[in-house]
């Protein structure tokens, strides 16, 4: 899935809050815990374990594998379900933020794998639009 938005603040901001693992709860719709579990908490190598309810818990362990200050963060799964996040941020203007979010996720194959995405594919639509939503309300209030 892909979507965009742009949030009235500056790219750093935006960055700097989206790249705070600690404010993820409070923006990522279905997120019921993040921890990490290495001493690094940001950029390329911090690793997180999260749980996301979608219908369904789904566990997985992601290892930040890109990071650029303010351009760029993309989370990785190393464990669990399948997923990639890739977060872009470009300003359009001094405070003014494009984002653009990627996010692909890979479930198990057989019936176990049918039974998940029977229970993922519906909150799909709904997760998107309350996690830009979130965000959108988050930073602006800062």
């Amino acid at each position: 899935m892909e979507h965009s938005v742009e949030i009235a603040a500056p790219v750093s901001k935006v960055f700097a809050y989206v790249d705070d693992f600690s404010t993820t709860k409070d923006w990522m719709y279905g997120l019921k815990k993040i921890e990490p579990v290495t001493e690094q908490v940001h950029g390329v190598g911090a690793q997180y374990d999260g749980v996301m309810k979608l219908g369904v818990a789904l566990k997985s362990r992601i290892e930040c594998t890109g990071w650029e200050q303010d351009r760029l963060l993309e989370l990785t799964s190393i464990k669990g379900i399948q997923t990639t996040q890739r977060w872009t941020f470009t300003a359009v203007g001094a405070d003014r933020t494009r984002l653009e979010a990627w996010i692909s996720f890979t479930l198990p194959g057989g019936p176990a794998g049918k039974a998940i995405e029977s229970a993922v594919k519906p909150v799909v639509g709904v997760a998107v639009k309350h996690t830009a939503a979130a965000l959108v309300k988050n930073v602006e209030a800062l």
